[in-house]
């Protein structure tokens, strides 16, 4: 059985990037790889959760003004 591997390359800009996941891996007690696959599967949650929260803030900034007019 072979293992599969997945290399990052880290730019110049983006050189913080091994120390937050060894960081993270060791805040969640986790290997590197499967903090970034945490990391990874979380993202669609967060996104959906901000999209919720800026309509929710929406909807209250409009009712707040919509008695000034």
């Amino acid at each position: 059985m072979r293992t599969q591997g997945i290399y990052l390359n880290v730019s110049r800009r983006n050189d913080d990037l091994p120390e937050m996941i060894e960081e993270y891996s060791e805040k969640f007690n986790l290997s590197k790889a499967d903090t970034v696959a945490e990391i990874l599967r979380a993202y669609p949650k967060l996104i959906a959760y901000k999209q919720k929260v800026m309509e929710e803030e929406s909807r209250s900034f409009e009712r707040l003004f919509s008695n000034a007019v």
